[in-house]
């Protein structure tokens, strides 16, 4: 999927925006569902991050960074993503829970399977 059509599932202008990226967490939840997925918001601890990332796939939001990431997996003891945004706020690759607890709290939106 292209990043044009992805902004339209999730809803630019009215829940995206290039000044204020995305404006509810809910219109991701929305995006995830409209293409058969069925995703869950929650607020996290790293502990509960972690575990939701070494299963399912999503997008993660550390409040401190307001940059949300794909979700790749974990890579030993930390959680690997997908950062377009490389070196901001001192992450490329890899939140580890110090990163992740500096830039908390911590939003996740993840995908548990296919309808």
């Amino acid at each position: 999927m292209d990043r044009v059509r992805a902004g339209g599932l999730i809803g630019v202008p009215g829940c995206v925006n290039p000044t204020y990226g995305l404006l509810d967490i809910n219109c991701m939840v929305t995006a995830f569902e409209d293409v058969g997925i069925k995703a869950f918001a929650e607020w996290v601890t790293f502990d509960q991050a972690f575990a939701i990332c070494r299963t399912y796939t999503g997008v993660i939001n550390p409040i401190g960074m307001y940059h949300f990431m794909g979700i790749r997996g974990t890579d030993g003891d930390r959680i690997w993503v997908a950062n377009s945004a490389q070196g901001y706020r001192g992450i490329y690759d890899i939140l580890s829970r110090e990163s992740f607890n500096a830039l908390g709290p911590v939003q996740i939106v993840y995908a548990e399977s296919y309808s």
